[in-house]
Formats: C-alpha cells, structure tokens, sequence
C-alpha cells in the first residue's frame, strides 16, 4: 500500500524553464558568457547548478553563483508556473491521507516551494543541502523514507528526467515519470520508470 509520494520540483510540479533559461541569460550577458536556449537548459533541468553551468558553458565560478542567487533568484521564481494539474492532484491526495514530500537537487529547495505558494501541501522539502550527494545517487529518497517512515514499497517519486528515474532505481523505489520536461515516457521507461505519464494529474489513476 502506497503512503507517500515523494516530487521533483522542476518541470514536475511546475515548468520553470522559461525563467530559469531568462535568467540565466542574464547571468550570461553580464559576465560575457554565450547566451543559451530554453532547449538547453531544459537538460541540464534536475542537475545541481554547478553541473548545469559546466553542460552549458564548460566552465564554473562561485562568483557566478553568488551573483544568480543574489540579484536572479527573484526574478527567477516570478516566472515560475505550478502546472494546472498540481495542486488539484495535491488537494486528492492529502485528502486520501497520503503524506507528500519534495525531493529537489536544488541546493535549497524550500523557496521555490514557498514561492509557488505550494509549501502547505509538502511534511517535508528536501534539497541537496540535506544529504551528501545529489541524484541519481538514492540519498534525497533515503532521506524521504526515513523522514516520512516509510519502507520503499510504500512511496512513489515523481520526476521528469533520467536522474530522477535512475535515483528511484537506485533506492528501491518505484519511479512514475512524467514527460512534462527533456525527456519522453520511453526515456524515461528506459531509465528505469515504473510508470509514465503525459501529464501530473494522471497519477492519480494509481490510487
């Protein structure tokens, strides 16, 4: 019997590639870096930051970092948008008793969170700050489990890219993908999904 459902953020619960790539278009015109397109950021989407900037440009600068979350963030988060179908599904399924968690490989997942207004819905919200490694290591699901005291039989994850298939694979856990993000349903059945679905309300027909 499942008691949990563990989420991504990122192009899960809400499609933040249209912020994420103006703001890191910014970031890009103002340091002298090449800008990019929404296509390329949408795969390095679900990285850590660091990671994302060495895909894009080959290279990493903690003042980079410095700079984005100090002066981009904001704007970041304003153009972040929850898709239709996530808080209706969130609504039917705390209503079912079932505990929900965020398990982001942002470095601290909770402001994203807080900034869709979405906080209310989650016992707990997880980045890598959290655990020692980032997915597709089991770690961010390890600590789930241990958080909402469950087994790995009991929770689902629910993400949209190889790394979050790969870190359900990885923990025991089954993986329900969503191509709402870089990857198709057969990606991410090839990396190991239990199901796949088209969009994040169509989850629901689990339970």
């Amino acid at each position: 019997m499942v008691k949990a459902v563990v989420f991504d953020f990122d192009m899960t619960l809400a499609d933040s590639s249209y912020a994420i790539t103006e703001c890191t278009n910014r970031l890009a015109e103002e340091q002298g870096l090449r800008p990019v397109t929404r296509e390329e950021v949408l795969k390095t989407i679900g990285m850590p930051i660091r990671d994302g900037w060495l895909f894009l440009w080959g290279r990493f600068e903690e003042d980079w970092l410095v700079r984005y979350r100090g002066f981009f963030v904001e704007q970041e988060y304003a153009g972040i948008r929850v898709f239709p179908g996530t808080v209706p599904l969130l609504k039917s399924l705390q209503k079912k008793g079932i505990k929900l968690a965020v398990a982001s490989n942002r470095q601290n997942a909770r402001p994203v969170v807080e900034s869709q207004r979405l906080e209310g819905f989650f016992e707990y919200i997880i980045g890598i700050q959290d655990v020692e490694n980032p997915k597709p290591a089991p770690d961010i699901l390890y600590k789930s489990m241990e958080l909402l005291k469950t087994d790995p039989e009991e929770i689902f994850y629910v993400g949209d890219t190889d790394l979050d298939m790969m870190t359900s694979v990885a923990a025991g856990v089954r993986g329900l993908g969503l191509s709402t993000g870089n990857f198709s349903r057969e990606e991410l059945q090839a990396s190991g999904a239990w199901k796949t679905f088209e969009k994040i309300e169509d989850i629901l027909t689990l339970f």
